[in-house]
């Protein structure tokens, strides 16, 4: 059962790249960033763009490698760490089961993920 919550979860996690969103800065800088710009060192509350996913994924992937990780323990620490970068997909794919269950397909699917996200 959590093998399958955990595929289906590391599945949507890829699947999610469609939205567009600024390139976020990797460092923070000296003094305070503007409220305009997010930092990735910070959640995000936004849909995170494709090369943005790629970026902090391939970032985990280094993380978990240094640590020696293999396996199934390497692909929980990754995803891991992009949901603690981008709590957003966690609650994509949250909203998304929730609708799935409920019966809903495309459209209607869309718009209860859509309005599940905004309404956290």
């Amino acid at each position: 059962m959590t093998s399958k919550l955990l595929g289906a979860t590391a599945a949507a996690l890829f699947a999610l790249s469609s939205a567009t969103v600024v390139l976020a800065q990797t460092t923070a800088p000296a003094t305070p960033a503007p409220a305009t710009t997010s930092s990735t060192s910070a959640p995000s509350s936004t849909m995170p763009s494709k090369d943005e996913i790629k970026t902090a994924r391939q970032a985990c992937q280094q993380d978990a490698t240094g640590q020696g990780l293999k396996g199934q323990a390497r692909k929980d620490a990754v995803k891991g760490c992009l949901q603690q970068k981008y709590p957003v997909l966690a609650k994509r794919k949250t909203c998304h089961d929730e609708g799935t269950a409920k019966g809903l397909q495309k459209k209607a699917l869309h718009d209860y993920v859509k309005q599940c996200i905004t309404a956290s």
